[in-house]
């Protein structure tokens, strides 16, 4: 289990255990962002001026010494232009208000498809924005959530869905309680 972030990108807290299974899953999403970062050609210095993160903040990641969160991996994934279920293997991963899991993941000709089930409890969750072209649709599962770009947030009930682009920031946010949802991300290629 992912642990959560502090205010700024990239400090986190640690983990509130350590056991064997949150140490095998820092370690593999771990290589993973060393993998993609070296086969991009990107050093640690220029993927720390594209994420906003400190090398000794990828250092440690890589290393496994460390566990990312949600807003974290989002920020690496945007950084190296790869999707965020490149970083990941169906493990839950949180964020200050949501916690998202993998469910399925289509490579198609012209984008690649992501589907997760989100928690999405009452505090605001600020997604920094994507790649160029990533579009987010979110449906509803139970409860009522605000979602979209942070400037215009949309409030939806269950079953109601909502598309936007993620290009600019954007919020979820559990209205009245938390909410349950379903995201599907889509990257054009």
């Amino acid at each position: 289990m992912f642990c959560k972030q502090n205010t700024r990108l990239g400090q986190v807290q640690p983990p509130p255990s350590s056991g064997p299974d949150a140490r095998a899953l820092a370690i593999s999403v771990g290589g993973r962002i060393r993998t993609l970062r070296t086969r991009a050609g990107v050093g640690l210095t220029a993927l720390s001026a594209g994420s906003g993160l400190g090398k000794g903040t990828l250092s440690e990641l890589e290393n496994g010494r460390r566990n990312p969160t949600l807003d974290t991996l989002f920020a690496i994934a945007t950084a190296l232009s790869v999707p965020l279920s490149d970083l990941l293997t169906g493990e839950e991963v949180h964020g200050d208000s949501v916690t998202a899991t993998l469910l399925g993941r289509w490579a198609e000709p012209d984008a690649l498809t992501e589907v997760y089930r989100l928690n999405i409890d009452e505090r605001p969750q600020l997604s920094k924005p994507h790649s160029p072209g990533v579009l987010e649709v979110l449906t509803v599962l139970t409860g009522v959530a605000e979602v979209g770009p942070a400037d215009a947030p949309v409030s939806l009930r269950a079953t109601e869905t909502h598309t936007f682009t993620a290009e600019t920031d954007h919020v979820y946010r559990g209205v009245g309680g938390p909410a349950t949802a379903v995201l599907t991300m889509r990257y054009p290629r």
